[in-house]
């Protein structure tokens, strides 16, 4: 029963230290995705502005 119990706790770590780097890595893509989609949108304002000038 030790053994398992054990095995269990090394699954139960896993999954948790699997599930922290996932969410750490959601969040950094979602920051990234912000910032260049922020980035994006004012070259394309700035790119209409020069058109229309």
């Amino acid at each position: 029963m030790s053994e398992f119990k054990g095995q269990l706790l090394g699954i139960v770590l896993v999954i948790a230290a699997f599930a922290a780097i996932g969410t750490v890595l959601v969040t950094a893509f979602q920051s990234s995705a912000e910032a260049i989609s922020s980035k994006i949108s004012s070259a394309d304002n700035a790119s209409l502005l020069s058109i229309e000038a």
